[in-house]
């Protein structure tokens, strides 16, 4: 063990001053029989023992045994970080190629990553699990999370599909023109990231290009939602879709997301930041306010939140969810399928042109 992390360590030195270098051959020399289970053939460990406890043995000959123990402990523990420093490299990478995050259970920790919305993973991590003495769990949870890792990398190079995706009444940001693409997002009412793409959106005029549809994800937590009101905008939106407003060139549940992502309030607050900030109850009257304004009538707005409540709309977002997560997989929102490509997180104006 001691050649072994002597070895790691001269690696490094050695690159930064040519005095280590005379014994990196040795340490190498050294390492290669030990990892092949042969004996060393050198002194070298012994030489480096003598060179680091020769100070300590001119002034406390009695701690020399100690220090030498002490010196093997340090040696695997240096193995041991060097072994888990490798195993999270390898991780955050084969993530960040499959991701596009390198931190699965929290992508928007990830500053490599494009800047989105995380959805958490409600599995214990290796700390929080070891910190619980579930050390089989730690040690599970992570090889599994790695397992369905590299089982996604297909994933990442196939030609990516957006019709594939489509929810089951999905409605189009523009009148549907068969002569164009399709592209679909993975959005969050309440997430500032999926505000920040509607309005590159917009910027881009990637509306007019493409047959833009959505699925609305309400992003779970481990007390209920990130954003309190996700879930009840996301109802309405699909019993919106159940119950479209004939006559209309934009659909109610896109006027909706539209005025939700890009307008402001009377005190020029955006609309998204007041209804993340407001009560449930103050928020579904905002926007059957604003379905009214949109053209429904009171008797349909009332139908609206009849079907938002009922068992049917549950399911939808059930199946919406069972896309997101097991066919779409991403772990970022937004998410945007285009041109045979899933772009994780935020897309700027000039890639959606």
């Amino acid at each position: 063990m001691f050649c072994i992390a002597a070895f790691i360590v001269l690696l490094f030195m050695a690159a930064i001053s040519a005095r280590y270098r005379k014994y990196l051959a040795k340490a190498w020399n050294c390492t290669f029989r030990r990892i092949t289970f042969r004996p060393c053939d050198t002194t070298f460990k012994q030489d480096m023992k003598d060179h680091m406890l020769a100070p300590l043995a001119a002034r406390r000959p009695g701690l020399v045994k100690p220090a030498s123990i002490g010196l093997e402990v340090v040696a695997v523990l240096i193995i041991l970080t060097t072994i888990w420093s490798g195993y999270e490299v390898v991780k955050s990478g084969v993530n960040l190629y499959v991701y596009g995050t390198c931190n699965k259970q929290d992508s928007a920790s990830c500053s490599l990553g494009a800047e989105a919305c995380s959805i958490p993973d409600q599995t214990p991590g290796f700390g929080d699990s070891l910190a619980a003495w579930d050390v089989v769990g730690a040690f599970g949870n992570e090889f599994a999370s790695l397992g369905e890792t590299f089982s996604a990398i297909p994933s990442r190079m196939q030609n990516w599909d957006a019709t594939a995706y489509l929810p089951a009444d999905a409605t189009y940001l523009n009148p549907y023109d068969a002569s164009k693409k399709t592209a679909l997002e993975v959005v969050d009412p309440g997430c500032t990231y999926c505000s920040q793409l509607f309005q590159n959106i917009e910027e881009a005029g990637f509306g007019d290009t493409q047959n833009l549809s959505y699925i609305a994800y309400p992003i779970q937590s481990a007390t209920g939602y990130k954003f309190p009101n996700s879930l009840m905008i996301t109802e309405q939106l699909e019993a919106l879709r159940l119950n479209r407003l004939e006559g209309a060139t934009t659909p109610v549940d896109w006027q909706i997301l539209k005025r939700i992502y890009a307008d402001k309030n009377d005190a020029g607050v955006a609309w998204q930041a007041a209804i993340n900030g407001m009560k449930p109850a103050d928020a579904s009257a905002l926007i059957q306010g604003w379905e009214l304004e949109f053209g429904l009538t009171q008797a349909q707005v009332d139908h609206v939140a009849e079907v938002a409540a009922s068992d049917q709309v549950t399911q939808v977002i059930a199946a919406n969810k069972k896309t997101v997560e097991e066919s779409i997989h991403t772990v970022k929102i937004p998410t945007i399928i285009f041109d045979g490509r899933r772009h994780d997180g935020l897309v700027s104006v000039g890639d959606l042109g």
